[in-house]
């Protein structure tokens, strides 16, 4: 990095038009930014454009992201409501002394839940109806000689998890998983920030889901591991927002000056915090580009609109399907990840009853 606190000129049009490179593999540029110092600033396009900071170290994104003067900016990603570690959601403010965790009542059937009240350790409801959830699905696979896993089951398990947390019927489960999608008019009634946590949660947690299981089929000793003790399963879906995070990215903007260690961040200007690349930062996790459910440290960011709904999709819907007898990877299908804004294999061929 330049003493001003620029990224050299050679280094500008690798990142400027790193979009289709990326859609293929973020790595080789997440490996770029751990060898900065600190943050980079890329400037401004002659054409107009304000500069962007990369914040891409781990130790930087943690610190942006509890940076008060760094605020969600709610017009950027595919994603949208990926929150940062205090629970900030896209295009709110953080008020002084404010911490973004919720507090609220228990879960009662038909009544939306605050954000924060759904956790891993939900009420027996929420957890029953994605565990019946997990069976019917699975058991509609266990007939079948082959599948795609992603589009008849991992687009499905979340929509059923979200409607549990929502209060929402099982019928509407359809409704709810369009509204994800492709908008509309909401099935429910919903706070705005709730409901724009809610349609990223979905669409993150399908991604991770498809993601998780991929891995988990190409690494035949891990399956078997988590098969046969699925307590497993909650260190698997953390190493997976890890290494395979379904949002890699999320932008701030600054609403006042703000010092980040590369330099000071303008009122205004946009810090683009990447969460893929502050999970496989070296400083912060050894051998990062190795997949390790085993792995000790701090735990990640979390790069999901609602972890602890995700989890609670894996934890309660997955054992089923692992457990369908002969589950293994269609001959010659290899699961590739692709996408910017959101990433995780778009096709997941499997072979059944073998």
């Amino acid at each position: 990095m330049t003493a001003s606190g620029r990224l050299p000129r050679s280094h500008v049009p690798a990142l400027a038009s790193l979009a289709v490179r990326v859609a293929r593999d973020p790595v080789p540029y997440y490996r770029l930014l751990h060898r900065e110092p600190g943050p980079v600033r890329v400037p401004g396009t002659a054409g107009g454009g304000d500069g962007i900071w990369l914040v891409g170290r781990d130790a930087d994104v943690r610190a942006a992201l509890a940076e008060p003067g760094l605020v969600a900016d709610a017009a950027t990603g595919d994603v949208p409501g990926l929150v940062d570690g205090a629970g900030l959601l896209a295009g709110e403010g953080r008020p002084e002394g404010e911490t973004g965790r919720a507090t609220g009542a228990g879960h009662v059937p038909g009544r939306v839940l605050a954000s924060a009240d759904v956790r891993a350790d939900a009420p027996p409801h929420v957890a029953g109806v994605v565990a019946r959830a997990g069976h019917v699905l699975a058991g509609r696979l266990g007939s079948r000689a082959s599948a795609d896993l992603v589009p008849e089951f991992c687009d499905w398990l979340p929509a059923v998890a979200l409607g549990a947390a929502l209060g929402l019927p099982y019928r509407r489960t359809e409704a709810l998983r369009r509204w994800c999608r492709a908008g509309g008019p909401a099935p429910l009634p919903l706070p705005d920030a709730l409901a724009v946590r809610a349609r990223g949660a979905e669409r993150a947690t399908a991604y991770a889901l498809a993601s998780l299981l991929g891995t988990l089929l190409t690494r035949p000793a891990h399956l078997a591991a988590v098969r046969d003790e699925p307590a497993l399963i909650d260190a698997v879906w953390a190493e997976t927002l890890r290494h395979d995070p379904p949002a890699p990215y999320l932008v701030l903007r600054a609403r006042e000056r703000v010092r980040l260690p590369g330099g000071a961040v303008a009122a205004g200007e946009r810090v683009l915090c990447l969460l893929g690349a502050a999970g496989r930062d070296p400083a912060g996790y050894p051998d990062p580009g190795r997949w390790d459910p085993y792995r000790a440290g701090p735990a990640p960011v979390p790069a999901h609109p609602w972890p602890d709904l995700g989890l609670l999709t894996v934890r309660y819907g997955l054992p089923p399907l692992l457990g369908v007898r002969g589950l293994a990877l269609a001959p010659g299908f290899a699961p590739r990840a692709v996408g910017v804004r959101v990433r995780g294999p778009r096709r997941l061929l499997v072979r059944l009853g073998g």
